[in-house]
């Protein structure tokens, strides 16, 4: 949920002026309690990102990317990075040099603070992204 609510955040989408707790809050309670996001599992699906984008008029896309595939994504995109041997999403923030950049809720997990290495990327892989296009 943290992931979500930053991509909503920073692309003015939503949430601007609500307490980052209150609009994760939110966001979970939107992408539905207990079936798309839940103490147990966390995250359950990754379409819940897409229809969570999707409800606020955001034009979002997922696919299982290699590292240069994800790269490309991160440098004109924002969105969420889902490496599921982290057990974590996080949100795209670009790119850093040769690296993905990402807003990470709990920095240091697994190793990965603000940014993704290749090498990172395909030791935690298979790895989702979820990306906005466009506006709807």
């Amino acid at each position: 949920m943290c992931s979500t609510t930053w991509v909503l955040q920073a692309t003015a989408t939503a949430y601007q002026d609500a307490d980052i707790y209150d609009a994760r809050y939110a966001v979970g309670a939107e992408m539905g309690y207990p079936n798309c996001v839940n103490e147990t599992y966390g995250l359950m699906s990754q379409q819940c990102i897409v229809d969570e984008f999707t409800r606020h008029g955001l034009v979002a896309h997922q696919a299982w990317c290699t590292f240069d595939e994800a790269y490309a994504i991160a440098g004109s995109a924002t969105g969420t990075i889902n490496p599921t041997g982290q057990f974590h999403v996080m949100a795209l923030r670009g790119t850093s040099g040769s690296d993905i950049a990402v807003a990470n809720s709990a920095e240091g997990y697994y190793g990965v603070y603000s940014t993704l290495s290749r090498e990172q990327f395909n030791a935690l892989g298979p790895v989702s992204l979820v990306w906005v296009e466009s506006r709807a």
